[in-house]
């Protein structure tokens, strides 16, 4: 009969694994949802400062308007100067230097009302976009505060569950010699985290070398920690995967 200690404690690796394993694919679980938070936020934040871009701009056609009817208005002012002084001149030379004035005015009144007329088309496309972005956003930010919270209670269960794992993770560790977890780690770390493998076939079933059969026949009788050759991996030998190939 094989040492119960040996066989026990290779029997308690292979549990160790799979749950490090399970813990692994939480933490990589773990990892997704924060980073589709952050992503979602992100989305959020970006219809955010473009409806912040377009009330700017529209602030800007805004100042650019009044500062064109201050001009128009300035024009006004002075074109009711000049009409009054028509009635003033004394020879045709000044009358016809007035007239020149007045045309001008009017000429430049109508280049500013052409554009204030572009900048109301303008205002009126932008303040559609906005209205638009702003009924979008809303419903995004609705539907984004409904998935952080599924993700947020996704998040809190998945920790609990994590933090059974982490005590059945302990609990088994307690059992095995701290000298043999520092050698399973080790192995762990470097081998993707499989350091525990089945010998059955006569192979390695982690590198899937051949075992020389006096170091098989020492696997199946169990009781020695035994590691492979080529990848250092720990080697046992499945009972229940032999019982099911032979029914």
């Amino acid at each position: 009969m094989p040492p119960k200690s040996q066989t026990f404690q290779l029997a308690q690796l292979v549990k160790l694994q799979a749950i490090r394993l399970q813990i692994g694919r939480f933490e990589q679980s773990f990892k997704a949802i924060p980073e589709e938070i952050a992503t979602i936020e992100s989305n959020a934040h970006r219809y955010g400062e473009e409806i912040e871009q377009n009330k700017k701009l529209e602030q800007s056609i805004n100042s650019q308007y009044r500062s064109y009817e201050n001009e128009i208005q300035d024009r006004n002012n002075k074109l009711a100067q000049y009409q009054n002084q028509l009635w003033a001149v004394k020879t045709n030379i000044e009358y016809a230097a007035l007239l020149k004035q007045i045309d001008t005015l009017k000429g430049m009144n109508e280049i500013t009302n052409d554009q204030i007329f572009h900048l109301e088309e303008e205002k009126e496309q932008l303040l559609i976009h906005r209205v638009e972005k702003e009924k979008a956003f809303e419903e995004v930010k609705a539907a984004n505060e409904k998935r952080v919270e599924e993700l947020e209670l996704k998040l809190k269960k998945a920790q609990k569950e994590l933090d059974v794992l982490r005590q059945k993770e302990q609990r088994i560790a307690a059992r095995i010699p701290q000298q043999l977890i520092s050698r399973f780690k080790k192995i762990a770390e470097a081998r993707e985290g499989i350091a525990v493998v089945s010998a059955n076939g006569g192979i390695c079933n982690g590198c899937f070398t051949s075992i020389r059969p006096q170091v098989y026949d020492k696997i199946r009788q169990g009781g020695t920690i035994v590691q492979c050759e080529s990848c250092s991996r720990i080697l046992f030998f499945d009972v229940s995967r032999e019982s099911g190939q032979s029914s």
